[in-house]
């Protein structure tokens, strides 16, 4: 009598378990690169040099003259650039601008309450973040700015203590015409009075 052995089950993958368990590890990759970025403390340092030996000359502007002046400033930056932000005032010192969270394109604004110092420069501090309905920390996102944009060289920023620094006394790294804060008035038309500094 001969015996049949049964036929041989060839074994199949599951190719939709495999896509899924890959999913799952990027998604988790993707999960904690986010929280390292988010965490991370950024400091950015201006690299501008403020002139010595100035002529002074001292100039009122509204809000409308300085937005067209934040703009020039800021265009020129980003001259070539891919990214795009925008600094404006109006009853408060505005950031705007899109950062990516997990792939997607995410508009921020970022509302700031700016000081001038003592040295004539002006400090931005982050008081309030909005980016739709995700509740991602003011840290995050100005670390993400400051690692990822291009910032002017007069720019310092620390995105621990959510602060950025204007340092207008160096914007002509000390050759060229530089400016110093000497008051910021944001209420109605806005009145703010810089010197104009003009190296000798």
């Amino acid at each position: 009598m001969q015996r049949h052995s049964a036929p041989k089950v060839k074994a199949t993958r599951n190719w939709w378990k495999w896509g899924f368990l890959t999913l799952v590890v990027l998604l988790v990759i993707a999960l904690i690169t986010v929280g390292i970025k988010a965490t991370g403390t950024t400091k950015v340092a201006s690299t501008a040099k403020p002139a010595t030996d100035t002529t002074n000359i001292n100039v009122t502007l509204d809000k409308k003259q300085v937005n067209a002046l934040a703009d020039y400033y800021v265009n020129k930056s980003l001259k070539g650039q891919a990214v795009k932000y925008r600094f404006q005032v109006t009853d408060h010192a505005i950031l705007t601008g899109s950062t990516q969270v997990l792939g997607a394109n995410v508009n921020f604004v970022l509302l700031l309450k700016p000081t001038v110092l003592s040295s004539g420069d002006v400090q931005l501090k982050a008081e309030k973040l909005s980016v739709g309905s995700l509740p991602v920390p003011v840290s995050f996102v100005m670390s993400y700015v400051a690692k990822n944009y291009p910032l002017p060289k007069w720019v310092s920023m620390d995105s621990h203590k959510k602060i950025a620094t204007l340092h207008l006394t160096a914007i002509g790294n000390g050759k060229k015409l530089s400016y110093a804060a000497k008051k910021i008035d944001l209420s109605g038309d806005g009145k703010f009075v810089f010197q104009a500094r003009i190296p000798d």
